[in-house]
């Protein structure tokens, strides 16, 4: 069965996430999946083209003032949040941004990376006048100088993003193995991800006036040794939740973010599919490459823990991590708790026998690593 699309999905094409992208870098995205657009998501794919080309002179005049500045930028230790989609990654994120000493990318960063620098301003207004108060997915509230993940920022300026995936989500899987477990067996791929990344946080940590920066992308479980090699100072905050509940949560986000972004039909089978093994395959890699970060760099979470009293955890991880005073940004992050004290989470559907014990056989490294029941 399809991916359900009503007939506002099809022409609502100042929700996707690509607007800010370079031209050179559509271009590349398109044929990397063979022009493989949809008839009824040409007028998305159009849209898109001609914003890509609008934009160019105003890319090309901040790339001009700023290139030589961003190439110098150091960056300062940044700390990374890791788990699967679904995982409360999101939540944690809202809360360390709140702490007033590090600084995160922006919806607006993500969306126009090319323009935050000269016309950020402008086009944060703008987003805000489009954007829905809420994510698709969830009740978490959304705006252009909220925290947001950078991987659609890297969607934008590189061709190298798990984000494509979504765009093209019959080659979901291909774009996965590519460009988050970079088992392409081509190193240039893995090399060019690495260059446009760290330029980008460059470029955010430039914006921010070298302010440590905290970022949130759940494909970067999957590149913990890639992130590691272009910053061996590096922290990293793990989260992970019980697995029935990140799959049933991951099928109601395709559900609902697929029609948003996608240029092309795909069957909830698929999407299933893709889930099951991309939570396997993450996993295996990031549990090997795990063993190379230093026990002082990394601290995990376990989700159910982390929500029911998230001060004392975020408290430990200060402490255990370096990241500073916890005392001295408690205020700020409570403040911030109480903002999702009114938070409704999903109501999901049942799992169907199938599903789980795909789930438990599957997965079942994963129940024994963090020591989560099985149903069964």
């Amino acid at each position: 069965m399809r991916i359900k699309h009503s007939f506002l999905d099809y022409l609502n094409i100042f929700k996707h996430t690509a607007l800010g992208v370079s031209f050179p870098v559509w271009i590349q995205i398109l044929v990397q999946h063979r022009f493989a657009i949809g008839w009824r998501f040409l007028p998305k794919a159009m849209f898109i083209t001609a914003t890509s080309i609008v934009n160019i002179p105003f890319q090309l005049i901040e790339y001009f003032l700023y290139h030589k500045k961003i190439k110098a930028t150091v960056v300062k230790r940044p700390i990374f949040i890791l788990g699967h989609p679904r995982s409360g990654t999101t939540y944690l994120h809202y809360l360390i941004s709140a702490d007033p000493n590090l600084a995160f990318c922006t919806t607006n960063d993500a969306i126009v990376p090319h323009l935050m620098l000269t016309t950020g301003r402008i086009t944060e207004k703008i987003l805000d006048r489009f954007m829905p108060a809420t994510r698709p997915q969830d009740n978490v509230k959304a705006g252009a100088k909220m925290p947001k993940e950078e991987e659609f920022a890297l969607a934008n300026t590189s061709s190298s993003s798990f984000m494509h995936g979504f765009y093209f989500p019959r080659d979901l899987k291909k774009v996965f193995d590519r460009d988050v477990l970079f088992n392409s067996g081509d190193q240039k791929v893995k090399k060019r991800w690495q260059r446009d990344f760290h330029y980008f946080i460059q470029k955010l940590t430039y914006k921010n006036k070298g302010k440590q920066l905290v970022l949130k992308s759940p494909a970067n479980t999957g590149r913990l040794k890639e992130i590691y090699e272009l910053y061996p100072d590096a922290i990293f905050i793990h989260i992970h939740r019980d697995p029935y509940a990140v799959y049933q949560s991951n099928a109601v986000l395709y559900d609902k973010v697929l029609p948003i972004l996608d240029l092309q039909h795909v069957d909830r089978e698929s999407i299933s599919d893709f889930i099951i093994a991309s939570f396997r395959t993450m996993y295996e890699k990031y549990l090997k490459d795990k063993t190379l970060i230093p026990p002082a760099q990394i601290r995990e979470l376990r989700y159910e823990d982390f929500v029911k009293d998230p001060l004392d955890c975020l408290d430990k991880c200060y402490q255990e991590l370096g990241i500073g005073d916890f005392e001295k940004v408690r205020t700020y992050i409570e403040s911030e708790v109480k903002e999702f004290g009114d938070y409704k989470k999903n109501k999901h559907q049942e799992l169907t026998k199938d599903i789980r014990d795909r789930i438990e056989k599957e997965w079942a490294f994963f129940f024994e690593e963090y020591e989560y029941n099985r149903a069964n």
